[in-house]
């Protein structure tokens, strides 16, 4: 990169006048001692203009090569660096610092006008379309800060501070020259203002892009391409932005995609979120969250690891105060074709929801569930999906789909469906369906729990169930722990990890980050007395409670362990051991077989209605879909059958020792 330029000698000035170039003063130009006067030609110069070295060549995206230079173009208070490709630019390049190996291509305007934040601290009105949960984005925001800013306004003070904070970063990216970093690609634009562009990013046919930013690293490259219109927006590294997609007033989080004239207006989604042909409005959407479909509208939601049917909408209003009201969908669920919610509703983690649902209710504490629309009413089967081939398959998939490619990831993730967070739910289901099934009247056929239906006879299954979730989280644990250590003896391992006191909570779920609550409270009591301010400090406050996760993790299955069972682990006699396994065995392999049977039913009966259209339906089935047996996530689920029995028999013998 070129360190030093001199005003541009009469050499230069000659040759550059010889090859159709014009300057508005000629004294305003500066170039680098290894500036190429002959690689320039047809440019106008305004304003201070500053010019690299101009050698060898650089290569498009499409493999071809291209002599570096200025051609065809208008410059506008402009510092291009060493070794880039300008041509056909028909309006103009204004107050622009052009890092080295850039290419740009036929394109219309790409300027700064005035000073600019480029999107960042731009404030958006997500979750509530109303207000009241306003966020500024930033190219830092990630899904946990995003969370506590838009979540905890029952804190002020901490509001109040994260607003500090964001506002400090915000200051140093204000600028009156947007910067287009090392060896990015711009092709075909017609018009892109105000706009900040990483490293490595490839723009090519975006329609107009106003006010925002594109990160990009060299590692995880950033695209946005054909028709898209974006204002107010952030684009995080990785991310894909494509085909039409139209963004207001939206963050699209790292590796994240959105295209095919998806619509998005004061959202934000966040890592390997994906959205297409759909509309969204005031969503908050986590990690993973996917909506694909053109006749979908999610509205003043939050949720994450979602995936939303064809036809899922919501009514964030009561054509009474406006649009005010809010609903959530906790992490995992799945909204069936043609799904609706009135909000305000809520809805525990990993549910399915089907069918059109009028009322309000809440179902936070029933997780792993069904809830199906009849005659009019939202019904509950509660802990079912747990034990579909769709959970456990949603398990094994989203670590694999993590398309983000920095070595240092913004959205702290954690992948396990069960955890101290879900396993806490499954507990205060259980409880709450025995108390249930205690005081019902064995004449009524539903009972009722925070406005939804729950078929009596349904009750005594559900609680078995959840006992089966919680028998094989606590079994899992201790297999987690045992592969880890490795001992000779188990109960060596039967121990506390440093600091079980902050394990000893109500567990959260900060879109994607299981967490407990007192390592939040000490996060928070630290932004708000000044010790984390900045949104680097916080960043890393967080990453420490993310690495936490094992060690609390383990301690609270210990706490729980001593809470339901009045001793520690540590303490029990061998047989007690022994039936603890049994019972994490005995669930396991009930899942899984339960798994397989779901899975059996997408190879029989009527799956295979339109196969063998023209002859044999059996075989056409076949060699289209494939056997049960030779099915990948079939042979998956045969694997960890056989783990499991490999398992206990190893742990068992630990036992003995």
């Amino acid at each position: 990169m070129s360190q030093n330029y001199f005003q541009i000698d009469e050499h230069d000035i000659k040759v550059l006048e010889n090859n159709g170039c014009q300057a508005e003063d000629w004294n305003t130009v500066y170039v680098s001692p290894e500036f190429d006067s002959t690689r320039v030609r047809d440019v106008v110069f305004e304003g201070e203009i500053k010019l690299g070295g101009l050698t060898g060549e650089v290569v498009r995206n499409d493999s071809r090569k291209k002599k570096c230079g200025i051609y065809k173009a208008k410059l506008n208070n402009v510092t291009i660096e060493d070794n880039c490709y300008i041509s056909n630019v028909n309006i103009e390049l204004s107050n622009l610092v052009i890092q080295s190996g850039v290419i740009i291509e036929n394109v219309g305007k790409i300027a700064c006008v005035g000073e600019t934040t480029f999107g960042n601290g731009h404030e958006i009105s997500v979750f509530n379309e109303a207000g009241g949960r306003e966020l500024k984005i930033t190219k830092q925001t990630s899904a946990q800060i995003a969370y506590m800013t838009v979540a905890y306004r029952d804190n002020q003070k901490l509001i109040n501070k994260l607003n500090e904070i964001t506002t400090d970063f915000v200051t140093g990216q204000k600028s009156n020259k947007a910067l287009i970093a090392n060896n990015v690609q711009i092709y075909n634009c017609n018009k892109i203002v105000n706009v900040a562009i990483g490293e490595s990013a490839l723009i090519d046919g975006a329609l107009s892009l106003v006010e925002g930013t594109v990160d990009s690293s060299t590692e995880a490259p950033t695209f946005v391409g054909d028709g898209v219109i974006a204002e107010h927006f952030i684009v995080q590294k990785g991310a894909s932005v494509t085909e039409s997609a139209i963004l207001s007033s939206t963050l699209v989080g790292e590796a994240s995609q959105a295209g095919k004239m998806f619509s998005s207006e004061n959202c934000v989604l966040f890592a390997n979120s994906e959205g297409f042909h759909s509309e969204i409005c005031s969503i908050f959407a986590g990690p993973y969250s996917v909506t694909h479909h053109k006749s979908t509208l999610l509205i003043a939601g939050m949720f994450s690891f979602f995936n939303a049917g064809s036809g899922t909408n919501q009514s964030n209003h009561m054509y009474k105060l406006g649009p005010v009201h809010q609903g959530i969908l906790e992490r995992g669920c799945k909204t069936g074709s043609s799904s609706y919610l009135l909000w305000p509703s809520r809805v525990g983690a990993f549910t399915a929801i089907i069918g059109k649902h009028y009322a309000n209710f809440d179902s936070s504490n029933l997780p792993f569930s069904y809830i199906n629309e009849k005659d009019g009413k939202s019904v509950i089967t509660p802990a079912m999906n747990f034990f579909t081939t769709g959970t456990l398959r949603d398990g094994y998939k989203w670590p694999s789909r993590d398309r983000r490619k920095s070595a240092k990831k913004l959205d702290l993730i954690i992948f396990d469906v069960l955890s101290p967070y879900s396993v806490q739910k499954v507990m205060n289901g259980k409880n709450i369906l025995a108390a249930l099934k205690e005081s019902a009247d064995k004449k009524q056929e539903f009972v009722t729990h925070k406005n939804i239906h729950i078929k009596r006879l349904l009750l005594k299954t559900g609680t078995r169930y959840y006992q089966l979730i919680i028998d094989k989280y606590f079994g899992d644990m201790l297999v987690k722990r045992f592969k880890k250590e490795k001992p000779d003896n188990l109960k060596d391992i039967l121990t506390y990890e440093k600091n079980p006191e902050l394990a000893n909570a109500d567990w959260l779920d900060l879109s994607g980050l299981l967490c407990s609550k007192k390592r939040v409270e000490s996060l928070i009591a630290d932004v708000i007395n000044g010790n984390i301010n900045s949104l680097e400090k916080l960043q890393s406050g967080l990453e420490n409670i993310y690495n936490s996760y094992d060690n609390d993790s383990w301690n609270w299955f210990l706490l729980k362990y001593k809470e339901l069972n009045d001793k520690e682990l540590a303490d029990e006699t061998n047989d007690n051991l022994i039936n603890f396994l049994d019972s994490w065995k005995d669930s396991s392999l009930k899942l899984l077989n339960m798994v397989a049977q779901d899975s059996q039913k997408e190879f029989e009966g009527n799956t295979r209605i339109s196969f063998g259209i023209d002859g044999n339906t059996d075989t056409d089935f076949d060699n289209v879909r494939g056997t049960f047996a030779d099915n990948k996530f079939v042979k998956q689920i045969n694997e960890e059958i056989e783990a499991v029995n490999l398992k206990y028999e190893a742990l068992k013998k630990l036992i003995s020792v």
